[in-house]
């Protein structure tokens, strides 16, 4: 039957299905996914970082365990040499990952990343040692180390990505903060297990087989984020893309049509892997050589900052939600120029209060910086897996790997810490200066391209 003018008449019931979609209030089973989506992106970064901690806790028993010789620095080195190819394996990972991410989706990618970290970080635990099969075990060790390099270097990216992708446009601040923070998390995670491990076990027990324990979690830690990321479905901004079509060489189009985000980024990504490089993965080691400070003091106060820097991440994150994202960038960034120096000066004192101090205040001025949705909305869709893992794969080499090589060096030619600490300030303000003249990005679509 038709109305006057010709117009079909439509029941109540009829109106309410014809209302679009996108004015209809957001259902609880699309926040639901949208929490889910947020775990099932930050475990994976959570597992990275809990396994990189837990390298650098246990270097000393992992070097006699798989290295040959009396000379205990020598073997202390070998150990440390393992550790870096995991840095240099995060390029090949982010190539790979990144082309997988952006022309076949985002959570098959992941699923990938969070599937092989388990499977070769629990394998660390699990290989036998020099004792038991000769060269073979420093072999494989680098082969496995090589193999968290890979997974590493697609790992946040993809993580960054899909949780941003999934987050209410309102929110992806808030949601960002939250992937930023299990960076923190994982890290104070490991250097609590290698801690609790150590004060329970006797010294015999936890050189045989008490450390291995710790590498294994990460066996079920990834299985339960294997079995939410296979739950998802893919995010709705990369189908969108696949429907237009997905770039066929995201990696060239993105060198060619993002580099001033590409160098916005690389900045950004090099003065927190620096400053965190000197602070958690050098200084520790550097109080104990030195005498300054007993390493388990040193681990302390680095456990707190990382937990300051877990709790102010997401608040960080919903502020620049509300006032910008840039803004709380740059005011991260500033923080963060201004206690890098003032902090290592604390923390080389030893003292308990000294550490609390030095370490509180970078931790929170690292956790403000909250980068991971302002990294993201710098690329459209269809490049921003690519995008974030270039960035995150190369400034992590060039800039986190060597930071506490480095910084070794400084200190032994300067006689402390502060040459190092200097560094890192000169890379934050360098990072400073590319983000002012970078456009602010919090209240772009995610497909507009930025500047």
């Amino acid at each position: 039957m038709t109305a006057a003018g010709g117009r079909d008449k439509v029941s109540g019931a009829d109106e309410m299905r014809l209302i679009p979609t996108a004015q209809a209030p957001p259902s609880m089973a699309t926040r639901a996914s949208e929490r889910r989506a947020l775990v099932a992106g930050c475990i994976g970064n959570f597992v990275e970082w809990y396994d990189f901690a837990l390298y650098g806790a246990f270097a000393t028993i992992i070097a006699a365990t798989f290295f040959p010789g009396d000379d205990p620095v020598a073997r202390l080195l070998a150990a440390f040499g393992v550790f870096g190819v995991g840095f240099l394996a995060r390029p090949a990972g982010a190539l790979l990952f990144a082309h997988w991410g952006d022309r076949f989706g985002r959570r098959g990618a992941l699923v990938a990343t969070i599937l092989l970290m388990a499977l070769v970080t629990g394998g660390i635990g699990a290989l036998p040692g020099y004792d038991a099969i000769g060269w073979a075990a420093p072999a494989l060790l680098v082969l496995l180390r090589a193999g968290q390099g890979v997974a590493g270097g697609g790992e946040y990216g993809g993580s960054a990505a899909f949780v941003v992708e999934y987050a209410p446009p309102d929110r992806r601040g808030w949601y960002g903060g939250w992937q930023w923070a299990t960076v923190a998390l994982g890290l104070a995670a490991g250097i609590a297990a290698a801690a609790v491990l150590s004060a329970v076990l006797p010294g015999p027990e936890l050189h045989r087989w008490g450390w291995r324990l710790a590498f294994l979690a990460a066996l079920p830690l990834g299985l339960v984020g294997l079995y939410i990321r296979r739950r998802l479905e893919e995010t709705p901004g990369f189908l969108a893309v696949q429907r237009r079509e997905a770039s066929r060489t995201p990696l060239a189009d993105t060198l060619r049509t993002a580099r001033r985000q590409l160098v916005v980024g690389f900045a950004m990504v090099a003065a927190a892997t620096a400053t965190f490089n000197v602070f958690y993965v050098f200084l520790p080691s550097h109080l104990a050589t030195t005498g300054r400070a007993p390493l388990s003091r040193a681990l302390a106060g680095a456990v707190v900052g990382l937990l300051v820097g877990t709790a102010v991440a997401p608040v960080a994150g919903r502020l620049s939600d509300r006032v910008g994202r840039r803004p709380v960038v740059v005011g991260g960034g500033v923080a963060l120029l201004l206690v890098t120096v003032p902090a290592c000066w604390l923390i080389q004192r030893g003292t308990a209060g000294a550490l609390l101090l030095g370490y509180t205040a970078i931790g929170l001025a690292l956790g403000v910086l909250a980068l991971s949705s302002y990294l993201a909305e710098l690329f459209p869709t269809r490049l921003r897996y690519s995008g974030l893992s270039l960035t995150y794969g190369l400034a992590s080499v060039l800039f986190g790997g060597t930071a506490p090589v480095l910084a070794a060096l400084l200190a032994r030619r300067a006689g402390g810490a502060l040459p190092a600490a200097w560094y890192a300030s000169a890379v934050t303000a360098v990072a400073i200066a590319c983000v002012l003249v970078a456009a602010d990005t919090t209240h772009r679509g995610l497909d507009e391209e930025t500047g």
